[in-house]
């Protein structure tokens, strides 16, 4: 009973990481299928999407999943990544001028201006968590995942020292980084945020009670 037991666990870990991989390589693909700039948003919303799916115990085949939200998703996640694009664009000049400049009451925005772009980066992994989580517009998503990014530290540390092992695990195994680079990173950040989603969903229905 136990060896059956153990055998199960086993097959659940094996399945898991097998879909992980083929998510990545179908992450890889349509980021090539769009030609990279077009391609690059669909995919990994549709990587999200399809990871969401499992976490939530659906059978749905994979690449069906993921071809159809790349296809539905294509033209909103596109307008999404210009829109983070130019303000990714916007704190690279504005850190760049910083670590330039020799007015000394300028140079003092440094660390801050490295900071909130730190913090960006928090909110734009909520961003795609909120987005296959929630159907709300660009503007409603951007609020909603500063806002929860800022109320949840706990998910926060999740993500960064879990991106953080992801990282060094490609460093000292390069060769994983082709079928784990992408969907396992996605699955830390998904993992933390719907965390985070949760918590405050318990917290709506303890106030409405």
């Amino acid at each position: 009973m136990q060896l059956d037991a153990f055998s199960g666990i086993i097959y659940q870990f094996c399945t898991w990481f097998a879909r992980l991989a083929y998510i990545n390589l179908l992450w890889i693909f349509f980021t090539i299928v769009g030609l990279f700039i077009f391609g690059f948003f669909p995919a990994t919303i549709a990587m999200f999407a399809t990871l969401r799916q499992f976490l939530n115990k659906s059978n749905s085949p994979v690449c069906k999943t993921f071809w159809d939200y790349y296809k539905k998703e294509f033209v909103f996640s596109n307008k999404l990544g210009l829109v983070l694009v130019i303000i990714s664009f916007l704190f690279y000049l504005n850190i760049t001028f910083l670590q330039t400049v020799d007015i000394r009451v300028l140079q003092l925005l440094y660390y801050p201006m490295i900071m909130l772009s730190l913090l960006f980066v928090l909110s734009v992994c909520y961003l795609f968590a909120c987005y296959v989580h929630f159907n709300q517009n660009i503007g409603i998503l951007f609020k909603n995942a500063v806002l929860i990014m800022f109320y949840n530290p706990l998910p926060n540390l999740f993500i960064i020292f879990g991106s953080a092992a992801v990282y060094y695990a490609m460093v000292f195994i390069p060769g994983i980084s082709f079928f784990y680079s992408g969907s396992l990173i996605a699955l830390v950040i998904l993992s933390s945020a719907t965390f985070a989603f949760n918590k405050v969903e318990r917290k709506q229905k303890h106030i409405e009670i």
